[in-house]
């Protein structure tokens, strides 16, 4: 009769050590989770290092195309970016804009930055760039996070 008792005492045991439903619950309480508790982890914090890392990538997949970013070098298609942010549009001597940008007379923060990426055509009507805009706003964010790097 004691090993009736027994067997499922320790049946219960090892389905409670398995873990149960309520495990993946993280704590409601504030307090220390209890052992066996799944505990969602902390979001990361991207660092402006790792921004700038995750803006260099997106931008020589979409950017390199046109632009340089290094100090004195030439211009392609687009204007050579070094520098740009807080840079007056259309500023570069070796580049010839087009007079939507010429005559913007606009800042590149990076309030202008952000809206110019987002669409190049809604920001500033009539100029050349032929990108049609990152709609990504965290992908945007990470550029001009790149962009500040380059001076």
């Amino acid at each position: 009769m004691k090993n009736i008792i027994i067997i499922p005492a320790i049946a219960a045991l090892a389905l409670a050590a398995c873990g149960s439903e309520n495990e993946a619950q993280p704590s409601t309480q504030g307090s220390a989770p209890t052992p066996g508790e799944k505990v969602a982890p902390a979001p990361t914090e991207k660092t402006p290092e790792s921004l700038a890392d995750q803006g260099r990538k997106r931008f020589s997949a979409t950017c390199t195309v046109c632009h340089t970013v290094n100090d004195g070098d030439p211009s392609r298609v687009g204007p050579n970016l070094f520098g740009i942010v807080g840079k007056t549009a259309g500023a570069s001597d070796d580049f010839a804009y087009s007079d939507a940008v010429a005559n913007a007379e606009i800042v590149w923060t990076e309030e202008n930055l952000d809206a110019f990426i987002e669409n190049p055509q809604t920001f500033l009507r009539g100029n050349r760039m032929a990108f049609a805009g990152e709609r990504n706003a965290e992908n945007r964010a990470a550029i001009i996070v790149y962009l500040k790097t380059l001076k």
